[in-house]
């Protein structure tokens, strides 16, 4: 009675902007994720606009396969309709209706993107680039997930999204909300959905985690969760001068993001754009960091590696490593390292 209550007060209001998510392409089992600011969990069309429904699910294949916005306006009716791509698919789309003589309110700021979760790299679509103020010359490329995440503060739920991006299980999805911090020093919260898929890119099977994000009201953000280590010590405890920590995924041995308050090496290639070098653990240093990596099984290890500089030098560490519980079934590594100048 409560959901149906809620549902109709909906439904009461001026007629608001929705965001409905078609990660799946056009098979038409299509939810609400946003409904005028307010987030929503993955929303059934048929269970909160049954009505609406079938001409929603047109809409969306019209602009599909126009891949232009929408705007129609007849029978007493007013509609728009502005569709979302990321990687040549569509996403999402953004939905207002209304009667025909009435002006829909601002649309909301939204984009698109792809995290490959087999490479650890995201894409983001012009829409979402121009929102985050991602740097010019880094839009329509992919870049480092690490990059991501050195842009935005994470909700309570990040260990939630850290064992989605290490577990990686197609049909699996997840929402948050997280702070993006632009370059121009201002700031704004997104809510985002995805869903993870299994599909072939270049040849390869890859998991692929589709999102859309849109920004919401300003609000108090909640502090993650802290990561801890299986000595039960947290992890984003106080890092000495001249220490970085990176969080580590066990299972390609690529990063998934510096850890909270530690620093970024400049000198290192991470980010994962054209305009510097792949990056890289020197070729043979990797059987060095395979037997880190299995050892800690045991206990934590350490070795001497070098990785790429962004100059395309190879820059030699001391790095040592440790497991961190992300959950009782999911575990990744903490790499600890200093410049060996």
């Amino acid at each position: 009675m409560a959901e149906k209550s809620v549902r109709q007060e909906e439904h009461a209001r001026s007629p608001q902007w929705l965001l409905i998510e078609a990660f799946g392409e056009l098979d038409g089992n299509y939810t609400i994720v946003d409904w005028g600011g307010h987030p929503k969990e993955f929303l059934s069309l048929d269970k909160a606009i049954k009505g609406a429904a079938p001409k929603i699910r047109q809409a969306v294949t019209m602009v599909a396969r126009s891949r232009e916005p929408l705007v129609a306006r007849g029978g007493g009716r007013h509609v728009e309709v502005y569709p979302h791509f990321a990687s040549g698919r569509l996403h999402a789309v953004q939905v207002w209706s209304g009667t025909e003589d009435e002006t829909p309110p601002p649309r909301p700021q939204a984009g698109s993107w792809d995290i490959n979760l087999s490479t650890l790299t995201a894409l983001a679509s012009p829409e979402w680039a121009e929102m985050a103020d991602i740097p010019e010359e880094e839009r329509g490329q992919e870049r480092s997930l690490a990059n991501m995440f050195a842009q935005v503060q994470t909700d309570e739920k990040e260990l939630i999204a850290m064992k989605r991006i290490i577990a990686a299980v197609p049909g699996t999805t997840h929402q948050g909300v997280w702070a993006v911090n632009r370059r121009d020093g201002k700031r704004f919260r997104s809510h985002f959905s995805c869903r993870i898929y299994e599909q072939i890119s270049d040849g390869v099977q890859q998991r692929i985690a589709r999102g859309v994000s849109q920004e919401i009201g300003t609000g108090e953000a909640k502090d993650p969760q802290p990561l801890v280590l299986l000595e039960h010590r947290l992890l984003e405890a106080d890092t000495p001068a001249g220490e970085y920590r990176a969080l580590i995924n066990l299972r390609n041995l690529r990063l998934i993001r510096w850890v909270h308050g530690s620093p970024i090496p400049e000198e290192v290639a991470w980010r994962g754009v054209l305009e510097e070098p792949a990056p890289e653990v020197h070729p043979a240093d990797r059987p060095t960091m395979i037997e880190m990596a299995r050892g800690l099984a045991k206990a934590s290890t350490a070795g001497r590696l070098r990785l790429r500089g962004v100059d395309g030098s190879w820059i030699p560490i001391e790095a040592s490593a440790s497991l961190v519980a992300i959950d009782q079934e999911t575990t990744a590594a903490l790499l600890k390292f200093r410049i060996d100048r």
